[in-house]
């Protein structure tokens, strides 16, 4: 029989429409399933987890985020989208080794699954040789985050077709193989498969079409990037590959930045789905957060946290931001016609859907929707506790609004992924943290001295080991 745990007495936000929030409630969990959300699970033969004085909710789904940029962490905050092809690309990624990779996607991974984050779309495209893809795999595996891998392009391919030169190669030989290797049948899975295309705003219409047909002919889905940065004209991507009847369920799209409301609600009508990322987008000023634009072309808008080299990772700043930006916006426009905001309905977006955002609809646009993003019945058992007693939650009178206003990474004192504890009292449970550091700051060390890379302040001093 499966071990069965009950989380007993915690304050329930379920995601789940049906279910809705318990002021006190229980979750049952048998094995890697939740079996039950009620306001008293009398169970026996259960261990129990003790949820007083806590939030419980499902864990936090991010639908686009590069896990292999975590070694330069926070180092663009005061850059924008050109510089990193100008200058971090170039002068790091295109010599990332496969050590590389392993180092920086252990951090960032275990970075996620600390802040509450249980899912990630993990989008690979510093596949600079096969071995890179497959370090970023056993990083996955070993932290032992739920994930959907996207193998991408190699970094000088992708350096290539920003300055125009189309690489036609055949670059998914490996992807094949490695997808037959280590996911094939294996859906059920902690991590799950994809490709990341570069896509018409970098690429060719026709080296797009290859690249979709290669998806399709391996059996997975696809990932591109679109609409940013945002600046004049359109680039019209999705209506271009709407056109070529590329579009479908099987593709998500990120940013969507300058994507037309007809080219958001087309993909909408295909089936697809689009995910903004609200501090990135701003930060690099690549444009404006989709999140709204999305949810009116009839879109389920999901976020995603996209890169720490100029974020937190906290995917509580997404919720708020993709929100906050979206009132912004609405109200703007009513200020332009020289009235005032009269109601929140007016504004358009509120905090339910917030937090549908970073679980629900962020499962759905990564093609998990079924398994993960709320505590229903059927699902994986990715539950997260919040300390409902930290200051900045206190009192918890609405509930999705303290979370969605006030929560951050540091209140997640629980998280479980597919019914294991791999967080518990605040600390990550089976990884050696002192070791994860020990890597991060090694490869951080390596990649600041290939090419003389300036973008350190202060400078960092050339490795002994490589002078």
């Amino acid at each position: 029989m499966a071990k069965r745990l009950l989380i007993k007495g915690g304050a329930v936000i379920s995601v789940d429409p049906s279910i809705g929030e318990l002021r006190v409630g229980d979750v049952l969990i048998e094995g890697d399933t939740i079996i039950d959300v009620a306001r008293d699970i009398p169970a026996e033969d259960c261990e129990f987890l003790d949820a007083t004085g806590m939030v419980v909710m499902p864990g936090l789904v991010d639908s686009h985020r590069h896990f292999w940029q975590t070694g330069t962490r926070a180092d663009s905050i005061d850059h924008v989208f050109w510089d990193l092809v100008a200058s971090q690309w170039p002068k790091i990624a295109a010599h990332y080794s496969p050590e590389d990779v392993y180092a920086t996607v252990l951090a960032g991974a275990a970075d996620a699954l600390s802040a509450g984050v249980t899912t990630v779309l993990d989008w690979c495209h510093v596949v600079n040789t096969p071995e890179h893809a497959e370090e970023n795999v056993r990083a996955l595996r070993d932290i032992g985050i739920r994930s959907r891998f996207l193998y991408g392009a190699s970094m000088s391919r992708k350096l290539n077709e920003f300055q125009g030169e189309a690489d036609d190669t055949d670059s998914w030989a490996h992807a094949r193989d490695l997808y037959t290797r280590e996911f094939e049948g294996k859906e059920d899975g902690l991590l799950t498969y994809g490709l990341a295309i570069q896509g018409p705003d970098v690429s060719t219409m026709e080296l797009t079409t290859t690249d979709c047909a290669a998806a399709r002919d391996i059996g997975v889905p696809i990932a591109v990037h679109v609409g940013a940065p945002e600046g004049p004209p359109p680039m019209l991507s999705i209506q271009r590959m709407a056109d070529a009847n590329l579009l479908g369920p099987d593709i998500n799209f990120a940013h969507c930045c300058n994507s037309t409301d007809e080219e958001l609600r087309r993909l909408a009508e295909a089936g697809g789905t689009a995910t903004a990322c609200p501090t990135l987008d701003m930060a690099f000023g690549m444009g404006t957060p989709a999140t709204g634009r999305l949810r009116d072309a009839g879109l389920r808008p999901a976020v995603g946290v996209d890169s720490v080299i100029a974020s937190s990772g906290d995917m509580f700043e997404e919720l708020r931001l993709g929100m906050l930006y979206e009132r912004m916006r609405r109200s703007q426009a009513i200020f332009a016609k020289g009235t005032d905001v009269k109601s929140v309905a007016e504004l358009g977006f509120t905090s339910r859907e917030a937090l549908e955002s970073g679980t629900i609809n962020s499962a759905h646009a990564m093609w998990l929707g079924d398994k993960v993003g709320s505590l229903t019945p059927g699902k994986k058992a990715d539950v997260i506790l919040l300390r409902a007693t930290d200051l900045n939650l206190a009192p918890l009178s609405d509930m999705v609004g303290a979370v969605v206003c006030g929560a951050n990474s540091g209140n997640v004192d629980t998280v479980l992924v597919n019914g294991k504890i791999v967080k518990r009292n605040g600390s990550l449970v089976g990884v050696d943290v002192a070791r994860v550091h020990r890597l991060i700051v090694e490869a951080r060390d390596r990649m600041y001295a290939y090419d003389a890379y300036p973008g350190m302040r202060p400078p960092l001093s050339t490795p002994t080991h490589l002078s």
